[in-house]
């Protein structure tokens, strides 16, 4: 039962999104730390795209879940535990004469939205978890 519940595609993309979110908030971090740094060029985090992408080619008949490791898996689900975030640097924009590109700004703004989307899966994650204590104690509601 938890292999059906740590692998389902819902569970798989809050974990993934918060583990986007921490190295989001590391790379936001590292770009406020330079905005005085002649030359530093601001990163960025992609990982939305390749998770799409991901799940797009995950089939879409029916698949079949195994209880016991020896059963034959049917129609198994694409892995999408193998997308991880990227990170790029942003080297194609100038908006400063020291050749930084750092705007404040935009990055107090992202890490506002990333903060905003953390507490947000961690809610999700929180309110999956009590159901599946629910289930476990038998408790409804």
């Amino acid at each position: 039962m938890l292999e059906q519940f740590y692998g389902d595609i819902s569970y798989v993309a809050v974990r993934k999104g918060l583990d986007t979110s921490t190295v989001r908030q590391k790379v936001y971090a590292n770009n406020i730390a330079n905005v005085d740094t002649p030359h530093y060029k601001r990163s960025e985090v992609n990982f939305e795209d390749a998770f799409k992408m991901a799940i797009a080619k995950a089939p879409k008949r029916l698949s079949g879940f195994r209880t016991d490791y020896g059963h034959i898996p049917i129609n198994p689900p694409t892995d999408i535990n193998s997308v991880k975030p990227t990170i790029w640097r942003e080297n194609d924009t100038y908006t400063r004469a020291d050749d930084n590109n750092v705007d404040m700004d935009v990055e107090m703004a992202e890490v506002a939205k990333n903060e905003v989307m953390f507490n947000a899966l961690v809610e999700v994650l929180s309110k999956k978890m009590a159901g599946l204590k629910n289930a476990i104690t038998g408790k409804v509601g």
